[in-house]
C-alpha cells in the first residue's frame, strides 16, 4: 500500500511538471503545430491508460507478486455417487445409488473384514462393536463414492454390491479401517493384486503398532 501511494505521488509530480512544460511549448507553437502536438499528447495519454488498466487483476482476482489468484474459485470436493442410509455393521451398509434413487442396495466393503456383530450363527467377536460404532459415526447419513474393482466380483452370494468406499473428501475408507485396526485385510477373494498388497501392508503396520483389534489388551490375535 505504501509503495502504491509513493508511485501515485511520483506520477502526480511528473504530470504537473509535464503540464508546465507543455504550457511553455504551447506559447512557441504555430496553430498547425499545436494540432499535431496535442494530437500526439492525446495518443500518449490513451496508451498509458490502456497499459495501466491491463495490469489490474480482473474482478474476483487478486494480483500478488505478479501472480493472479482467482478468489472466486471454490474448493472442490471429491465427487460422490451414493447416499448411505444406514450402517449394518463394520463392513456392510445400505445405500441409495444416484443412478437408481428409488432403490436401496446392501453394500459389502471390498478387501476388508471387521469382527462379526450381527451374524446370528456367530457370537459377537472381539472389537466388533467398536468397529461397527466407528463406521456408523463416519458413514451414517453421508454421501460417498462407491467404486468397483474390475478384478473382483460385482455382487457376492448374498446379493450385496462389492465396492470400495471413499469419503467425500477422497479418503479411502476401506484402507483406513485396516490402518486403524478396525478391520482385517480380506484378500482371499478376487481383488486387484496391487490392492491386495496395499491392504496387507496396512494390516502389518496396524499389527506392529498394536492398533485397534491388534491391541493385546483388547483382543488375543
Amino acid at each position: 500500500m505504501r509503495s502504491f501511494l509513493f508511485y501515485c505521488k511520483l506520477d502526480i509530480r511528473l504530470f504537473l511538471d509535464t503540464i508546465n512544460k507543455i504550457m511553455k511549448i504551447d506559447l512557441k507553437l504555430t496553430k498547425q503545430s499545436k494540432k499535431f502536438f496535442y494530437g500526439l499528447m492525446a495518443g500518449i495519454v490513451v496508451f498509458l491508460l490502456a497499459s495501466f488498466s491491463s495490469t489490474q487483476a480482473p474482478e474476483g482476482q487478486t494480483a500478488v507478486s505478479n501472480k493472479v489468484i482467482n478468489t472466486n474459485e471454490q474448493t472442490k470436493s471429491t465427487s460422490t455417487n451414493a447416499y448411505v442410509v444406514r450402517v449394518v455393521d463394520g463392513d456392510t451398509m445400505v445405500a441409495i445409488l444416484d443412478s437408481e434413487p428409488d432403490k436401496e442396495y446392501k453394500v459389502r466393503f471390498l478387501g476388508v473384514n471387521t469382527p462379526e456383530t450381527v451374524d446370528p450363527r456367530k457370537p459377537v467377536e472381539c472389537f466388533g462393536k467398536q468397529a461397527s460404532d466407528y463406521v456408523k459415526s463416519q458413514l451414517n447419513n453421508t454421501r460417498v463414492m462407491l467404486k468397483s474393482d474390475p478384478e473382483a466380483d460385482e455382487i457376492d452370494k448374498y446379493g450385496r454390491l462389492l465396492r470400495n468406499v471413499f469419503l467425500e473428501d477422497g479418503t479411502d475408507f476401506c484402507a483406513q479401517l485396516v490402518r486403524m485396526g478396525y478391520a482385517y485385510a480380506y484378500t482371499s477373494f478376487p481383488l486387484n493384486a496391487e490392492r491386495k498388497t496395499e491392504l496387507r501392508e496396512l494390516q502389518a503396520e496396524a499389527q506392529e503398532s498394536g492398533a485397534g483389534l491388534w491391541n493385546k489388551d483388547e483382543c488375543n490375535n
